[in-house]
């Protein structure tokens, strides 16, 4: 850029000159000169523009590229922001994970000791299965039998329950013929004892009559012994 100014301050130059030279008439040779030098600078100076403009483009293409590799650099930034924030995490999250480790170790070792136990408790609750498993065969053989008896049991008393039924009618009747015979008993006493009351009232009747007559037999006793005597 300094040397296109350079050489436009000499073209300027040039020209001035060249425009004093024709104004004071001067000798062709050195003007012939003068417009030799100008075309030289001029060829210099569209050169220099042609230099000037490929090197604009190269500075334009590589201040894009600057600004890509800046905003690439920024985002790798960011990414690498956000990565050490990840492994600040990670970190993190491994110490908790080697804790978690550690308790999960303890834990395991307890549960190894518990599992020991357990396995121990159940080879004893297997060997007192195996025993009740016989008791249990024991006792259903033996519901098996009292099965078949409560089968004939119930035959039983389906059968006393009929025989039941048969002498509760039987009852029924028996009652039912007692009841009559109780009316017809009822009736009878009461006959037997109006005839009672007849009776007792004749007899009354006939004991007054006898009792009048001892009385006179009494009396004439009386006067027979009084006689007597």
């Amino acid at each position: 850029q300094q040397e296109k100014e350079d050489l436009q301050e000499k073209l300027k130059l040039r020209e001035h000159l060249s425009q004093t030279a024709g104004k004071s008439k001067a000798t062709p040779a050195p003007s012939k000169n003068i417009d030799l030098e100008m075309k030289q600078l001029q060829c210099k100076l569209k050169n220099s523009n042609n230099v000037i403009t490929k090197q604009s483009a190269t500075i334009k293409s590589l201040k894009n590229e600057v600004r890509e590799k800046e905003e690439r650099i920024r985002e790798l930034q960011e990414k690498i922001s956000r990565l050490e924030r990840d492994l600040t995490m990670k970190r993190h999250l491994i110490e908790d994970l080697k804790s978690h480790l550690k308790a999960s170790q303890e834990s395991e070792k307890t549960s190894n000791e518990t599992l020991e136990s357990l396995e121990r408790k159940v080879k004893a609750l297997a060997e007192d299965c195996s025993g009740k498993k016989t008791s249990i065969d024991s006792l259903k053989q033996r519901l098996n039998v009292a099965m078949k008896e409560k089968s004939q049991y119930e035959q039983m008393y389906h059968k006393a329950k009929d025989e039941l039924e048969k002498k509760d009618l039987k009852l029924t009747k028996l009652e039912s013929k007692m009841i009559e015979t109780e009316c017809a008993m009822i009736e009878r006493e009461t006959a037997a004892s109006d005839q009672l009351h007849s009776l007792a009232k004749q007899s009354a009747e006939a004991l007054k009559i006898v009792q009048e007559k001892l009385q006179l037999t009494s009396d004439k006793v009386e006067e027979f012994k009084t006689f007597v005597k």
